[in-house]
């Protein structure tokens, strides 16, 4: 209920929302966030919407590579 006042009250940062957001309803999120930097700046992937907002077929691509331990993924298109 906190949470909930501090965002009515907009004494929260935006940024903090939307990432507490993807990390309880977005699946895999919160398993391959950190996981996105290197995979991007490493050429593996190119999200296609934009950094911090990956499609979850993206997550879905970055995770089986993460736990497979195969090369990385093709880079996605777009």
């Amino acid at each position: 209920m906190l949470l909930l006042s501090l965002i009515a009250e907009d004494e929260m940062p935006r940024t903090e929302i939307l990432e507490l957001v993807k990390r309880v309803h977005i699946p895999g999120y919160e398993q391959t966030r950190e996981l996105f930097h290197d995979a991007i700046h490493g050429g593996a992937i190119a999200p296609s919407i934009g950094e911090g907002f990956y499609m979850q077929s993206e997550i879905r691509d970055l995770l089986t590579w993460a736990v497979n331990g195969t090369s990385p993924p093709e880079k996605s298109v777009g």
